[in-house]
């Protein structure tokens, strides 16, 4: 049984103007949470891209609303608090930073391949945030390309959260790994597995959160075995396709290695795919989710120029451009996009021309892989 202790009741730390201090719970944020909450989950190394986010919030915000911005985190440095309460320095917006160690006490929560504990954080937010009735959540490697009012503004009464069907596993559901369907119905237990959410932007009901379950059945939950996609699977779980569907616009996920669309969301059924190539024209939030071609390290991958033109009024900057200079000419970077250009530009269509899409041979592989302890997801 996972157990969570209290949280403790301590002094602010790192204390700054406007409400923004390495808090232990939501009272101590000092911030009002009256009309659009944002929540992020970051660590220290995420900082730069959580900047960038920042400042695609900051430049679409409407004059007439105000947004509190929360982070939690339990490692971001007293350093980069103040850079980035100094970014937020704007007058309807602000921000807030809380330590979630005093919740997760001595749980190691599982995460493999790219995913991190932070992934997690999520699942804590109704009781973290317990003075919070809804909030959207965002992962940290997103940009803004409209005002989050909006999204904010939309009706989930009586449901837990709305989101955006994942179109890239369902693509995979349908053909592209034929592993996937079997895994959303018989082991996730979804009673639709089309319905399959992605949860790297939510708009989370924290009150009907907390009036259906608890933090420490979530966490219970999520501890019982390795979901493939972590808490999103966990989520996806609870909720069972009972959400308020909201358009990917407000979730792009950009056309990663320039395969998603063609190689993944193309087996998705019609609808998908039609609201997928929809929201490319009219990007809302920008989702560069994948384990790697990112726009901070590949300047050419789909939608970098909107990621980069935030970025070029974030305090961070100079940071990301060395970040990228040093990928591209020191030993482990070469090595790296070498790696990936020998995988995606040989490996992957070889063994898409061995083991066609839907084929008894590419199952059978992709099980076999999996039995010796691959990891697809």
């Amino acid at each position: 049984m996972v157990t969570m202790r209290p949280l403790r009741k301590s002094n602010p730390r790192h204390g700054s103007r406007r409400g923004a201090m390495l808090a232990t719970s939501s009272d101590e944020l000092g911030l009002a949470l009256d009309d659009v909450v944002v929540v992020f989950a970051c660590n220290e190394r995420f900082v730069p891209y959580l900047s960038v986010a920042l400042q695609s919030i900051i430049e679409n915000a409407s004059p007439e609303r105000r947004y509190d911005i929360i982070v939690l985190t339990r490692d971001i440095t007293p350093a980069s608090i103040l850079t980035i309460t100094r970014q937020a320095d704007v007058p309807n917006v602000f921000i807030g930073f809380l330590d979630v160690d005093a919740a997760l006490g001595d749980l190691e929560l599982p995460h493999h391949g790219h995913f991190r504990p932070e992934t997690y954080f999520r699942l804590l937010a109704p009781s973290l945030l317990a003075n919070v009735d809804k909030a959207i959540y965002l992962d940290s490697d997103i940009v803004v390309n409209a005002d989050l009012a909006e999204l904010y503004d939309t009706d989930v009464t009586g449901c837990l959260l709305g989101a955006t069907r994942d179109a890239d596993t369902i693509g995979q559901s349908h053909g592209y790994d034929v592993t996937v369907r079997g895994y959303l119905k018989d082991e996730l237990g979804l009673s639709d597995p089309d319905s399959y959410f992605q949860a790297g932007v939510l708009l989370m009901n924290l009150e009907e959160f907390r009036r259906q379950t608890t933090p420490q059945q979530l966490l219970e939950l999520s501890t019982t075995r390795m979901w493939r996609w972590l808490d999103q699977d966990v989520l996806n779980k609870v909720a069972d396709g009972h959400y308020v569907r909201i358009h990917m616009k407000w979730n792009y996920l950009y056309d990663w290695e320039f395969m998603r669309r063609s190689h993944i969301v193309v087996h998705a059924p019609a609808d998908v795919q039609a609201e997928y190539d929809e929201a490319r024209r009219d990007v809302r939030i920008a989702h560069y989710a994948g384990p790697d071609n990112r726009p901070w390290l590949y300047p050419r991958c789909d939608l970098a120029g909107l990621f980069w033109r935030y970025a070029s009024d974030s305090p961070y900057l100079e940071e990301l451009r060395a970040e990228l200079e040093e990928s591209h000419h020191s030993t482990d970077g070469i090595l790296t996009r070498f790696k990936a250009l020998v995988f995606y530009t040989g490996a992957m269509p070889t063994f898409d021309l061995c083991y066609p899409v839907g084929s008894a041979r590419r199952r059978g592989m992709i099980k076999g892989y999996q039995f010796l302890g691959g990891n697809i997801g």
